[in-house]
C-alpha cells in the first residue's frame, strides 16, 4: 500500500470513508457471485465452464432479461463503493452487451462461453479499487479482441437466420 489509509486512497471525499473490512467482504461476495453466474459449472470432458446465467439465458424471452437483472448487482455494488460514472457506464455496457448477444439465436447462447460479463465487471471494479490503492496490475486483453468476437457472432447469427 502507498501509506494512505483506504478512505484517503479511495479519494471519495470527506465523509465517504469505506471500511477496509467491508471492502474486502464485498470483493469476496462479488467473486462468489461472479463464479456462480459465469463459471460455476464445469462442462464434462472439457475445460469450459458455464454459469447459471448461461443456463437461464436458454429460456426464450425472459432468460436474457433475467441474466441482465442478475448482472446488474455488480453495478449496484460499484455505485455503493462510489465508483466513478465512467466505470459504472462501462459496467452497464457489459451487462447490456451480454443481454444483446443473447438475442442472437444459438450464437448468443454460445457467446456465454466466451463473454463473461459478470467476471469482466468484477475485474473492472477490482482494477479501479487497486488503482486507487496504488496496486500495479498486468494489462488485460485489447478492446479489438472483443470486437472481433462480436463480428464473428453476428455473422454466425445472420447465417443461421438466413440458411
Amino acid at each position: 500500500m502507498n501509506g494512505k489509509s483506504l478512505p484517503e486512497a479511495a479519494g471519495s471525499g470527506p465523509g465517504s470513508a469505506i471500511d477496509p473490512a467491508r471492502l474486502h467482504a464485498t470483493r469476496a461476495r462479488l467473486r462468489r457471485y461472479a463464479t456462480w453466474l459465469d463459471s460455476g459449472i464445469g462442462v464434462p470432458g472439457t475445460r469450459w465452464q458455464i454459469g447459471v446465467e448461461a443456463l437461464i439465458g436458454l429460456i426464450p424471452g425472459i432468460g436474457d432479461v433475467a441474466g441482465a437483472v442478475l448482472g446488474s448487482w455488480f453495478v449496484i455494488e460499484a455505485a455503493r463503493l462510489r465508483a466513478p460514472r465512467p466505470l459504472l457506464a462501462r459496467m452497464v455496457g457489459n451487462v447490456v452487451f451480454d443481454a444483446l448477444l443473447g438475442l442472437v439465436p444459438v450464437a448468443g447462447d454460445l457467446a456465454d462461453f466466451v463473454f463473461k460479463s459478470n467476471r469482466r465487471n468484477l475485474a473492472l471494479l477490482d482494477a479501479h479499487i487497486d488503482a486507487r490503492l496504488g496496486v500495479e496490475r498486468a494489462p488485460g486483453r485489447p478492446w479489438w479482441h472483443w470486437a472481433l468476437l462480436l463480428v464473428a457472432l453476428l455473422a454466425a447469427g445472420a447465417w443461421w437466420l438466413h440458411r
